[in-house]
């Protein structure tokens, strides 16, 4: 009996402790000018969006992310959710972060301390030094440009050493745009001077999004008290694509061009090689953002990527961005060729209407290789001499030779022919077979030049870009596979390190993907191409080992 108490008691402590919720913060002490994060975690996969409408009594809610944290152990696979909320209190004094349910569990009740802030330290409008911060439009598209311009007054000249941090916006990509400008005007009847400094903001979630203005570090003076100096706090409403075109692309933008520059050879004969350089440049998107022009599919060309180049600028209309693709064109054959048209469907911003921008298909054709002209036999003419005599039996014994020779050429021709229809089928066999190896050679060249491009973005840890990246690699790595997404990836890996690592991509780009390391998934993706290496030259040598056979 003691026994059994015992096993309940701790089978109930077990279960409690694996559906508790905690509830942290960074900090407890803060001024009514910061910020703070609490951190929700519970020992469960959570889906839905907990209840945080109990925390805008006193806070205001700027931001919040999602993280699932999975490990693996004897007993099996367990995964933590984990929920960052970004607050800023609206009042000063004790204020209370309530108790949230998580999973079905609430959890503890935290204090903190709130600090005043005088109306100098605060900025306000009118003070020696404040913010002035503007948007161009309250609401935006997904993954559309929002322009967010800010303006510090300040009577006197800014210390060298002043900091101007950029503004956030949850997971929201932001870019700074241009040099600051430097002016005077007036506020209230008060001189001042403005320094200005405009950003582009991609917002990467539908709804409401809060940006946490910029701020402005200052260093400590026995003159100055103000050390930092922060923006209003703006909110805009994100909307969902209007429009999605038939290759799943949504490209909301301001303006955009497609541009070619090509010049085939003349005289193209099977082997030679010509570039094709396609230019893409459009104005409210950032470069990482811009789509794959080209397709290396092909059955009568090898089509190759030999450079991808992204550029980034500042125009009065926001963030120009310029995708360059160089494409290496090599013909697999002779006559007439067609590159397919290029589309591209995006939608006009100013008009708020969808637009598209093409480039026709383009031919060129490709010379047969010179045939070598055989030699004509001469042929050497008879005497026209009279016959008689010896001559005349000599004459009629050649040409019975010549016929006997004949009809034994014709028999020997005729052998020869049923022989070549035999081998036909086998030399047909060869052909293809030596054509499967050139294609997979272009296939392997293409890879390692996907792969290279891939190592790059890891590098840098650019989790974007390595998305897309990835993404092509696998199209030429799996030839033999329909690869348009991650998913697909995961299908055709079958590797459950790859599926954690692409599950963490993504969830990073859904968060913020200026944490995301790309060592580990580069680590993968070479251990993948490694093992297939070995296979590879297993069966090789396998194909290539002599076989012995005993005299019985």
């Amino acid at each position: 009996m003691q026994r059994l108490l015992a096993a309940l008691l701790l089978l109930g402590t077990a279960t409690t402790a694996f559906a508790e919720a905690e509830a942290t913060l960074d900090r407890t002490e803060i001024t009514a000018l910061d910020n703070l994060t609490l951190t929700l975690e519970v020992d469960d996969q959570v889906e839905s969006r907990p209840d945080f409408s109990p925390l805008h009594r006193d806070f205001r809610i700027l931001g919040s992310k999602r993280t699932l944290i999975s490990s693996h152990s004897s007993a099996g696979r367990d995964v933590r959710t984990r929920w960052q909320i970004t607050l800023r209190p609206r009042s000063s004094g004790t204020l209370q972060v309530p108790a949230l349910t998580l999973a079905e569990q609430l959890t503890q009740p935290i204090a903190i301390q709130v600090a005043e802030v005088s109306p100098a330290m605060a900025g306000q409008p009118g003070a020696a030094t404040f913010f002035d911060s503007s948007l161009d439009s309250r609401d935006v598209y997904l993954k559309g440009q929002l322009l967010y311009t800010a303006r510090i007054y300040h009577r006197d000249p800014l210390p060298q050493n002043a900091r101007l941090i950029a503004p956030s916006a949850g997971n929201s990509e932001v870019h700074e745009l241009g040099e600051r400008q430097h002016y005077s005007g007036e506020f209230r009847g008060a001189n001042y001077q403005i320094t200005e400094q405009q950003y582009a903001i991609f917002p990467v979630e539908t709804g409401p999004l809060v940006i946490d203005g910029p701020r402005l570090q200052l260093p400590r003076t026995a003159d100055q008290n103000l050390t930092e100096l922060q923006g209003e706090t703006l909110e805009v409403e994100v909307l969902e694509p209007a429009h999605r075109s038939t290759q799943g692309s949504w490209l909301p933008a301001q303006s955009l061009s497609l541009e070619e520059s090509w010049s085939p050879p003349q005289n193209l004969r099977p082997g030679g090689r010509f570039t094709r350089e396609l230019t893409l440049t459009v104005t409210g998107l950032p470069a990482s953002s811009l789509p794959q022009l080209v397709s290396t599919e092909s059955d009568d060309s090898y089509i190759e990527i030999q450079n991808v180049s992204l550029s980034e600028s500042a125009s009065q209309f926001g963030l120009v961005s310029t995708r360059r693709e160089t494409v290496s064109i090599e013909p697999l054959g002779s006559g007439d060729f067609s590159l397919p048209p290029i589309d591209l469907h995006w939608w006009d911003v100013s008009l708020d209407r969808a637009r598209h921008a093409a480039l026709p298909a383009r031919r060129f054709h490709v010379e047969a290789p010179p045939l070598v002209d055989s030699a004509a036999a001469g042929v050497g003419s008879l005497d026209a001499n009279p016959l008689s005599g010896p001559r005349l039996y000599l004459l009629i014994g050649l040409l019975t030779l010549l016929s006997i020779v004949s009809s034994l050429g014709w028999l020997y021709t005729w052998s020869k022919l049923k022989k070549y229809q035999a081998d036909n089928s086998a030399e047909e066999k060869e052909e293809e077979i030596r054509r499967q190896r050139k294609l997979l050679l272009a296939n392997d060249r293409a890879e390692r030049n996907t792969f290279q491009a891939l190592a790059i973005a890891c590098q840098q840890n650019n989790a974007a870009l390595a998305k897309a990246r990835l993404t092509e690699w696998a199209q030429n790595f799996w030839p033999e596979r329909h690869i348009d997404c991650l998913e697909d990836i995961g299908d055709a890996a079958r590797n459950q390190t790859l599926d954690y690592l692409i599950l963490d991509l993504e969830q990073q780009l859904h968060d913020d993907a200026s944490f995301w390391q790309g060592d580990l998934l580069m680590q993968a993706i070479d251990t993948l191409r490694r093992r297939r290496q070995h296979q590879q030259e297993a069966v090789t040598n396998s194909a290539s080992e002599p076989t012995f056979l005993q005299a019985s």
